[in-house]
């Protein structure tokens, strides 16, 4: 391991505690906590308690990302968004990025086709993914999540840094593993759709002793399949083992291996206006348009993970939580890319207008990666009001070894006419610095209700991030802070304000080796939320205003480059609701209005000014019987502009489908995306490229359970 000696005993004392724990609550101290309970329970008066434990259709009444505690969405004072299991299975999501479509606030797909990641724009900025509470990735090659691996995922609105340290003020995306379930199940999947894609998966879980103290899960994917782009696979195999030891109702452990390995390539090819979005003599380049070389071209990523996740109450005051990851990722990224940057206006070699010359570009990394959050939660009564206390520690360590190589290749490129293994030769390959990066962050939260009405959030943090590359070494140190305070009317309508602060240390460098300034930001926040008692209804309403400093944007004079450009204020409105009629009909409906703008004078390229969004499935019979379904959605995109706004990307609208038929264990569906089949640019920068689309995606699904 690469990690220095001092990190080992952390990973023996995660290992540790909870059989240390489970010890010190012995037979004695658990007499005393019993003891203390049947004393509480005759001291406490009558008390009238109002909650919205739904979670009906596509409605969820908590989310634990936004705090780190079981709290209802309608008491955190911040704009949350749940997508469920359910959500995920009728739409028929095929990456994470598909799944955040159908939610407010977020720009999916904004560069169109990107095999490498799960990108997409929240508020105007890019986000952080985090998975079970716990960072995920770091720098800009990374191993995508298999969605089949999820129960669900939380999209957190807005600066999370007081909890987490590292995110944007845009906000955090926080998917949550399956995991061991005391009630056996077990499904086998099948799924066939468009682009030769064939998948078989498996979910397993269930006790593994009578007693039910111990419980498994085993999921395992297998996929060969095609992509949009021609000459490159979108091939996976990836299985997740997880166990759970559960002695009693206050102790749980739970430890989760992932291992999976993809084979992938470049499907972002940095097309040139003219062809795409502007006329070109030749017409239209191809949206399955292929600009690397075969047998050269890769983007394979293999990844190994081991989770650990302990919680022990230990009386109705006290909780303790520590969760650890220790991950190791491989990748493999080889490319070749038009050069349509040397001459924007005109980046063809001949008077046709059809050959580009192109870039070549090798990068291997090796990440190694340890990250820890340990926090002890409390709930107690104080000068007449209900507190919940959350202290924490966690910390975060990141290793990686990158070879890289770049080239040119001045020979011809018809990108209508592609002729490929015409004398390329590919880069050499060279080490470069490796990187060190470390995180290390206090938090402090109290979530306080006082009266019937009030409820008010407040929170501080403070970081100290170091970044060593080579033999340069760079540390940086803040403090934020969050406030929320909330009042809740017996409707169910409650209006809401809050301030938070972000700060993100950015352990990846720029294409040229060097470290960038950590991201800074601040965020005002106003809102109202409605849920009814006992209702599977949501709506939420928010008006934000974002300043951000240090953010990264697009270098004009390199695709593979990013820059810092300054500050920057995004402002906007989002409404979303989510509801089930008569146990018939699942709804969801958002509408975004977003206005961002850097101190530069330019705008930020590829966000719409308005978005919205509706989807439904109709049950014949009802959600909970067997029968025909049958749903549709439709997402209406804006018009967006490369930074200096002279570039129009035009506003599109696309229509998705499904149909599913249940019939005792057996699940029958079929997912249309894009169902129309448009052919559109998401997004144009002005450096010169622009991003296709994803195409139509039909995929059928056979599921049987037992």
């Amino acid at each position: 391991m690469i990690f220095h000696k001092k990190l080992r005993p952390v990973l023996l004392a995660s290992a540790l505690l909870p059989l240390l724990a489970n010890a010190a609550d012995g037979p004695a101290a658990a007499d005393d906590q019993a003891q203390q309970k049947r004393d509480k329970a005759v001291q406490l008066d009558a008390v009238s308690v109002q909650g919205t434990a739904v979670d009906a259709g596509y409605t969820r009444g908590d989310a634990t990302s936004a705090t780190k505690t079981d709290t209802p969405i309608i008491e955190t004072p911040q704009a949350i968004s749940v997508i469920s299991s359910t959500q995920m299975r009728d739409q028929g999501i095929l990456t994470v990025q598909d799944a955040l479509r159908y939610s407010a606030g977020v720009r999916a797909d904004a560069y169109g086709v990107d095999s490498r990641g799960d990108d997409a724009f929240l508020r105007g900025t890019s986000f952080v993914q985090y998975l079970d509470g716990l960072r995920q990735a770091f720098g800009y090659s990374y191993a995508r999540t298999e969605p089949y691996f999820l129960d669900h995922l939380e999209i957190v609105r807005g600066p999370s840094s007081v909890l987490y340290g590292q995110g944007t003020t845009g906000g955090l995306i926080a998917l949550t593993s399956k995991r061991p379930q005391f009630d056996a199940s077990h499904e086998v999947t099948l799924q066939v759709g468009n682009n030769a894609r064939k998948q078989v998966g498996f979910d397993f879980t269930g006790p593994l002793d009578e007693a039910g103290h111990w419980a498994y899960r085993l999921i395992g994917v297998y996929r060969d399949s095609d992509s949009q782009i021609d000459h490159v696979p979108d091939d996976r195999k990836g299985i997740a083992h997880s166990i759970t030891w559960q002695p009693d109702e206050n102790t749980r452990w739970t430890l989760l291996a992932n291992l999976q390995f993809d084979h992938n390539g470049s499907t972002l090819n940095f097309l040139p206006h003219e062809g795409t979005l502007l006329p070109n003599p030749n017409g239209r380049i191809s949206t399955h348009r292929f600009v690397s070389e075969p047998g050269f071209d890769r983007y394979d990523t293999q990844q190994r993970s081991l989770s650990s996740f302990f919680e022990h109450r230990f009386n109705d005051t006290w909780k303790f939580e520590t969760n650890l990851r220790y991950s190791h990722d491989d990748v493999d990224y080889r490319s070749l890319y038009p050069d349509v940057y040397s001459n924007p206006a005109y980046p063809f070699l001949d008077d046709t207008a059809s050959t580009v010359a192109r870039y070549s570009y090798i990068s291997q990394d090796r990440h190694e990666r340890l990250v820890t959050d340990t926090h002890l939660q409390a709930d107690f009564d104080w000068l007449g009001m209900q507190h919940r206390v959350l202290m924490g520690l966690d910390i975060g360590r990141s290793h990686t070894d990158s070879r890289q190589g770049y080239g040119y290749d001045a020979t011809p490129f018809n990108l209508y006419d592609p002729v490929y293994g015409n004398g390329f030769v590919p880069p050499d390959v060279f080490p470069i610095a490796n990187s060190q990066s470390k995180q290390t962050g206090l938090y402090v939260q109290d979530q306080i209700n006082w009266g019937e009405h009030w409820i008010g959030t407040v929170g501080f943090r403070h970081d100290r991030a170091t970044l060593t590359t080579g033999d340069d070494r760079s540390v940086d140190n803040a403090t934020t802070a969050r406030y929320g305070l909330m009042y809740r009317f017996d409707s169910g309508i409650v209006p809401y304000v809050s301030y938070t602060e972000s700060f993100q240390p950015l352990d990846s460098l720029d294409f040229y080796n060097r470290p960038y300034e950590p991201l800074r930001g601040k965020q005002y926040e106003a809102g109202v939320k409605y849920q009814p008692v006992g209702s599977p209804t949501l709506i939420t309403a928010t008006y934000y205003d974002l300043r951000e400093e240090n953010r990264l944007a697009p270098d004009p004079a390199n695709p593979l480059n990013q820059i810092q450009a300054g500050r920057a204020r995004t402002r906007g409105v989002e409404l979303e609701a989510s509801t089930r009629f008569a146990n018939h009909v699942d709804l969801i409906g958002t509408y975004t209005w977003a206005k961002a703008r850097p101190s530069d004078g330019t705008i930020v390229a590829g966000l719409p000014k308005n978005q919205a969004s509706a989807w439904a499935v109709y049950h014949v019979n009802d959600a909970d019987s067997d029968g025909l379904s049958f749903g549709a959605g439709v997402r209406y995109i804006g018009v967006n502009y490369d930074e200096t706004g002279t570039l129009t990307v035009p506003k599109k609208t696309l229509f998705d489908a499904m149909v599913a038929w249940t019939q005792g264990p057996w699940r029958f569906s079929v997912n249309a995306a894009n169902l129309t089949d448009q052919v559109y640019s998401a997004s144009c920068l002005a450096r010169g490229d622009c991003f296709y689309g994803p195409r139509r995606s039909i995929v059928g699904n056979a599921t049987y359970r037992f």
